[in-house]
């Protein structure tokens, strides 16, 4: 990309005011060095850190980075071997080290975390032991601590010591009554690192001493008396030792701080990537900027494009464009009047496309289409160039010429007043070639014109698409819109006139125009006007059609609101009945359960009575001998005997049960071994339950009960002591209707409910 192109279409003046967002003082060369990719993956991963930014922002606020100090040339110090940093470089260190850990737990608490900032957190290593050792070694105000070491400490205490003793050595001095008379001012003063005391010039009758500086009208001499010299020599080697002791301190601590350099190294790194995607987000945020879409072949759409200097001039008054180019067409010719916004158009065109391709959010709505262009070109101003003794139009041609040979596909290439500074039927001719040319290389091309056979070219050329700059016929002044399939005019001779140019001018000028552009240009107008009448119409039955969409869709509230109130009724019907029913069902089954009950009497005195009729003899028989029931000829073998010895368990295939003796004959020996070799002649068949346990949830009461009597008679035949009947919660009706229907019967021991499961019956068997 031509460097004339970023400043044409100010995308350099915006990386500068960038600058204007950011925080910490080291991110401006590394913002001068965002231009415009040529790879979607480097652009949405651009992209990505953006918006990982502003969710970061949206939810807890800026990111504290304000403390971060410039140890760019500190790191560089602490390359070279056997450095010092001084104590105002170390104190910068431990200020950008603090920024660190605050910007480190700052975004450990954040709402939101996108994988840029999982990153960021990855690479910041606060390096507290650095922090630490610096902070507790040095004092905010740059003063190192007596408590860095004993050596430190103990010259200190006896700096202290006798800088007191030499204090009241000085005031003892000048309290003698020979001294008196030759003090010029009561002070203990430092000359030379030496502590004296101001006297007058004839001092040397009555004291001795060495004078160290006079004062300038030389009526006071700063003497320090010969008392005085021993313990100022002592002061002053104690003051060489601390300065040895302070720069040793101040050695370890550098020699301490660059063992981590490289970790050092990479949280100015991370800061720095940091602000320079904090600084890109409190740009998108402030004016209200949107990610764009940026794929190869795509239309160029960005719908309310906002061009960030227009905005920062006019306000509010900004007057949003849409831009848009479908991927079908190749060129765009704005055309308009003077001062109606047509270069305006074209390099907020420019600017935004640079700005997506650059991975930065744009200022506009929605979610804007940018194709991926290889390269963006622009001509834009006067190309004129005094010095080569060039014209502004040989120049122009030169730069089209130039822009041709590096073209190679894919670009944006923008044009201000193509073909300009030259013969009108020429300048069009020109200009449709090297739309022509540039077209047919596989570019694209935006242009603004105000020649008419451009204008003609747009209509006819199925690749090319006319775009005017809107005007208020009425005010004559721009209303900076682009109105697409339109080609603007001029409208120089209507502005003359409305400036009160004179009559004869204005008649002179629709002469001079002659009729075939004059009647263009009413064509021009013409269109114009009746596609307002088109938006207009169009308008109108947008609103009716939104009118019957709201009363479309109130009848089908309203009907759904019927069908609703209609399917409760019926269910408060079907509940009442499956009621009637339940009761009818429960009546039915107590008359049943009373002739079963009835019958069960009968059979067990016709059995008493059979009994008695028989008189059983009782056979001597034991445990493991072969019988036969008598009345019935099965055959089986004894099990067990009771201890009354009236009854006897008989095994008899898989049925077992007790039978009394009376019925029982023994088999003779002889029979015992063809038994084996007989099938049973009668067995029970009946469903084994694997386990005690049946679910009837789900199912209607009347199917539930019949499910669940099946189950209790398996299970009676089966010897099962207890069952458990799953019928949930729900509204109960189950339950309650289980509980209800067990609650009279005999072979019912007893209805439990389940501690743990409200949901779960419990039935003890007899």
């Amino acid at each position: 990309m031509i460097d004339k192109t970023l400043s044409y279409i100010d995308y350099t003046k915006l990386i500068d005011f960038l600058h204007t967002f950011s925080t910490t003082p080291f991110v401006k060369e590394t913002l001068s060095q965002i231009k415009p990719l040529n790879k979607t993956e480097e652009i949405a991963e651009r992209q990505d850190k953006i918006e990982a930014v502003i969710e970061v922002m949206k939810w807890d606020g800026k990111i504290p980075l304000y403390n971060a100090s410039d140890i760019r040339d500190i790191l560089k110090r602490l390359s070279i071997k056997d450095a010092l940093l001084e104590i105002r470089e170390l104190l910068q260190l431990s200020d950008f080290l603090r920024s660190c850990q605050e910007t480190l737990n700052f975004l450990k608490k954040t709402f939101n975390k996108k994988q840029f900032i999982d990153d960021i957190l990855a690479r910041i290593k606060p390096l507290p032991a650095v922090y630490q050792k610096i902070t507790k070694t040095i004092n905010i105000e740059g003063f190192i601590e007596d408590t860095a070491t004993y050596e430190l400490s103990r010259i200190r205490t006896d700096l202290h010591i006798n800088r007191e003793r030499i204090r009241k050595l000085l005031e003892r001095i000048m309290e003698r009554e020979a001294v008196r008379p030759i003090i010029q001012d009561v002070y203990i003063s430092l000359r030379n690192s030496r502590y004296v005391i101001p006297l007058k010039p004839n001092f040397n009758q009555v004291l001795k001493g060495i004078v160290h500086d006079y004062s300038h009208s030389l009526k006071t001499s700063f003497v320090e008396p010969m008392e005085c010299v021993e313990l100022n020599n002592a002061i002053n080697i104690l003051e060489n030792e601390e300065k040895e002791e302070e720069k040793r301190i101040l050695k370890d601590l550098t020699a301490f701080a660059a063992r981590f350099k490289e970790e050092i190294e990479a949280n100015l790194e991370a800061i720095k990537e940091l602000d320079i995607y904090q600084t890109l987000a409190l740009f998108s945020i402030q004016f209200n900027c949107v990610r764009p879409e940026v794929l190869p072949g795509i239309s160029l759409d960005i719908k309310a494009a906002v061009n960030p200097f227009i905005y920062l001039s006019r306000k509010d008054k900004t007057v949003p464009i849409d831009i848009f180019m479908e991927k079908e067409k190749k060129a765009m010719i704005i055309s308009g009047p003077n001062a109606g916004g047509k270069t305006a158009a074209l390099k907020t065109a420019g600017l935004l496309s640079a700005m997506a391709l650059a991975g930065l959010f744009i200022p506009a709505a929605g979610r804007p289409q940018v194709p991926l262009f290889s390269h963006i070109f622009a001509i834009i101003g006067d190309e004129q160039d005094i010095s080569m003794e060039l014209s502004s139009f040989t120049a122009h041609m030169k730069t089209i010429t130039e822009l041709y040979n590096r073209a190679r596909g894919d670009e944006l290439i923008l044009i201000d007043e193509i073909g300009g500074n030259t013969e009108p039927q020429e300048a069009s001719a020109i200009s449709m070639a090297v739309i022509d040319a540039f077209v047919e290389k596989g570019s694209r091309v935006i242009v603004t014109t105000h020649l008419n056979l451009l204008k003609s070219y747009g209509y006819t050329k199925p690749f090319a698409i006319n775009v005017a700059t809107d005007f208020d016929p009425d005010t004559m002044r721009p209303r900076y819109r682009l109105t697409y399939g339109l080609a603007g005019y001029s409208n120089a001779i209507n502005v003359a006139k409305n400036i009160s140019v004179p009559e004869r001018i204005i008649e002179k000028s629709y002469e001079y125009l002659g009729s075939q552009e004059h009647m263009l240009n009413e064509l021009i107008s013409s269109l114009k006007q009746k596609k307002h009448e088109v938006e207009h119409e169009l308008e109108e039955a947008k609103k009716i059609k939104e009118d019957l969409r709201k009363r479309l869709s109130l009848l089908k509230e309203k009907r759904d609101e019927y069908l609703r109130s209609l399917e409760e009724k019926y269910r408060i019907r079907l509940d009442e009945l499956e009621l009637e029913i339940e009761e009818i069902r429960k009546e039915i089954a107590k008359r049943d359960r009373a002739s079963l009950k009835s019958a069960r009497q009968k059979v067990a005195t016709l059995r008493r009575e059979h009994i008695r009729e028989a008189g059983p003899e009782h056979e001597d028989i034991k445990i493991g001998d072969y019988v036969q029931i008598k009345n019935l000829g099965i055959k089986g073998y004894i099990a067990d005997l009771d201890e009354d010895g009236e009854t006897a368990e008989v095994v008899m295939g898989n049925l077992r049960t007790k039978i009394n003796r009376g019925f029982i004959s023994r088999l003779p020996k002889n029979e015992k071994k063809s038994m084996f070799n007989e099938k049973p002649q009668v067995s029970v068949e009946y469903e084994h339950i694997s386990e005690p346990q049946i679910n009837i949830m789900g199912m209607r009461v009347e199917e539930a009960l019949e499910e669940l009597d099946r189950f209790v008679d398996r299970a009676i035949v089966q010897g099962v002591q207890k069952i458990r009947v799953l019928h949930g919660i729900g509204t109960g009706r189950l339950m309650n209707a289980v509980r209800k229907h067990f609650a009279d019967t005999k072979y019912i021991k007893g209805i439990i409910r389940d501690e743990k499961n409200t949901g779960i019956t419990i039935l003890e068997l007899i």
